[in-house]
């Protein structure tokens, strides 16, 4: 229970909240209390002109009064003197009136009460989820890629949806339910006790079964909840992904195998969830039966008290009935607690583990803020592996100066895109150093880093937003010419007037609502407005037509100028002009230096270039 607990601690912000809703919990408690203990008095008014064994006549009261009086026997004192002068010694149509007007006054103050705690705990159980909901929403943002790696999307969707409404059940059922229904059982049962505890006893024959029963079938319960909760999370990966790559399905003519995944994965929610509900399910009906049980052998005993031994009247024993059967919705709902609750713990673990999980890349407490780049940034002996695998990169130096523009080249898994990836710090070297005028990145705050870096990746990522707030993306106060000027130098200016709406157009979830080119040129405009020191290049025109990359080749040759760039390109046309090239083979630095320098050596890179543009 100790991530329940620890959710439980979320509840502090709303204290006064809580301690109000508390509050008219306990006065719906009370009012149900009372409101049962009418009951005596209104059968005693309504039936008093009989009189009964029980309910012997009073010396100078009529026996209408008199049965009156006895259907107080059930009320402790000093409440029994107030009700004989108050109910007793007044006609009984003025008692009934009184009755009616006490009755009427209870149920208004018991329906207020509810209502009033049903709001107020809304907003303790709504924002209490709202804030766990952004604190974990906010450690994703902190996590480094290394977590991302091997984790569905979807997954991760899950816990911060469907997860959270688990959560919100149990904090409704461990707050609402379990102190209102507890109040109002304790309320019930101080009744049941107080006329009869003989019969009381005989009822409480079948507690302990029914506890056990019921915590048995809690422990069940916590399991398949979990089970339920991940097959959930299997699911909303399976949607997710076809989803987002709708493109690759259907080109591929993979609709029917997508729907046989996803139904794979709708059948496993669904058996966890059929398991789970077969288990949940017997909580309700077995404490309902046992308490009706219970009632129909106290109807038994309780009617030979009344016709046999004539040790209890007819107006207590039905008060005595009214305030048992008054048990059943309470012990229903505080059966069903039980469930949310395990059902909640069983979510709590999940978030809590993703809440717990360290951030691979942070800063270090004496980090300092990165003074803009003055000089050049050196790769010393820098090594790095993913989650201590194969090493990645081995013992790579080389350095950019500033106003260099250095390429990365290699075939496909020569650790290119690592490289750079550290220099943004997405990851931290395993083995040396990256340092910016002899500052080691880790000694640095990772957002003055970051501040300094334009990057634009071989994907292009693009909000379902308009064109203008994803060219401004992350910048706030950009003025509209600036934000035009930064499209036009990435020769993106002329597609978007054409838009419907031009920069006012949304573009869709990843921009699916432009081409391949357009896309890119975007995200090239938004590094641009950035105008960031450092330029990261990750196969930026690779997904561009010739025409379009001759374009942005030139924009982005212009703006290099006094820029520090680092780019990666497979297309060895596009880095010719690089006053640096540094060839990567296997995670090394195999080979150094311009254009004709390399392909003069006759190495890799000449190797890489015959391949591309010897026929």
């Amino acid at each position: 229970m100790k991530a329940y607990l620890r959710l439980l601690r979320f509840l502090r912000p709303y204290g006064p909240r809580l301690a109000l809703a508390l509050s008219c919990m306990a006065l719906f408690a009370a009012a149900n209390f009372v409101s049962l203990g009418m009951i005596s008095p209104l059968m005693g008014v309504l039936f008093g002109r009989h009189p009964v064994a029980a309910a012997p006549a009073l010396p100078g009261v009529g026996p209408g009064v008199a049965g009156a009086a006895g259907a107080l026997g059930a009320w402790p004192e000093p409440l029994r003197s107030w009700g004989e002068r108050v109910l007793v010694e007044v006609p009984q149509p003025v008692a009934l009136g009184r009755i009616c007007l006490i009755l009427l006054a209870v149920f208004l103050l018991k329906n207020l009460a509810d209502y009033l705690q049903a709001f107020l705990m809304v907003y303790v159980e709504q924002g209490v989820i709202r804030d766990l909901r952004a604190r974990l929403y906010a450690h994703l943002q902190t996590l480094s890629l290394s977590f991302y790696h091997g984790r569905r999307t979807g997954a991760l969707v899950s816990r911060v949806t469907n997860d959270m409404e688990y959560l919100r059940a149990a904090i409704a059922s461990s707050v609402s339910n379990l102190v209102k229904d507890g109040l109002t059982l304790a309320g019930a049962l101080a009744w049941v006790f107080h006329t009869s505890w003989r019969l009381a006893l005989l009822s409480l024959l079948i507690v302990p079964p029914v506890t056990l029963s019921l915590a048995l079938i809690g422990r069940k319960m916590r399991k398949r909840s979990g089970q339920a909760q991940e097959r959930m999370g299997d699911m909303t990966g399976v949607l997710q992904e076809s989803i987002s790559g709708v493109r690759v399905v259907k080109a591929f003519g993979m609709e029917a195998f997508e729907r046989t995944r996803f139904e794979r994965a709708n059948g496993g929610f669904f058996r966890a969830f059929v398991h789970l509900r077969r288990v949940s399910a017997a909580a309700r009906p077995l404490s309902e039966f046992a308490i009706v049980g219970v009632a129909v052998a106290l109807l038994w005993f309780g009617g030979r008290e009344i016709f046999v031994s004539h040790a209890l009247a007819p107006p207590t024993f039905m008060l005595f009935v009214a305030a048992l059967l008054t048990t059943i919705s309470p012990i229903k709902s505080l059966s069903e607690v039980n469930a949310n609750i395990q059902q909640g713990v069983a979510a709590a673990r999940r978030v809590f583990d993703l809440l717990d999980t360290p951030a691979a890349v942070v800063d270090r407490a004496l980090a300092r803020p990165l003074p803009p780049l003055r000089e050049r940034i050196r790769y010393e002996s820098v090594c790095f592996s993913y989650d201590g695998g194969v090493p990645v990169l081995h013992q790579v130096s080389f350095e950019l100066a500033r106003g260099e523009v250095v390429a990365l080249v290699g075939s496909s898994g020569a650790g290119k895109s690592t490289a750079m990836d550290l220099l943004a710090r997405f990851y931290d070297p395993t083995g040396g150093s990256i340092t910016v005028d002899g500052v080691d990145l880790r000694d640095a705050t990772v957002a003055s880093l970051r501040a300094q870096l334009g990057i634009v990746t071989q994907e292009t990522i693009l909000f379902h937003d308009t064109v203008r707030a994803n060219i401004a993306y992350g910048l706030s106060d950009v003025s509209d010419a600036a934000v035009q000027a930064a499209a036009g130098a990435a020769h993106a200016h002329e597609f978007i007037t054409r838009l419907p709406l031009g920069y006012d157009t949304v573009i869709g979830e990843r921009g699916t609502r432009l081409s391949g080119g357009e896309r890119q040129r975007l995200a090239i405009a938004r590094a641009l407005l950035k105008n960031p020191p450092i330029l990261l290049l990750d196969e930026a025109t690779s997904s561009l037509d010739a025409e379009s990359e001759r374009l942005v080749q030139e924009a982005l040759e212009r703006l290099m100028h006094d820029r520090t760039v680092l780019v990666i390109a497979h297309r060895l046309s596009t880095v010719q002009h690089a006053d640096r090239i540094v060839v990567l083979d296997r995670g090394r630095v195999v080979e150094c230096g311009d254009h004709q320098a390399l392909l003069a050596r006759d190495g890799v890179y000449r190797r890489l270039y015959d391949l591309q543009f010897v026929a």
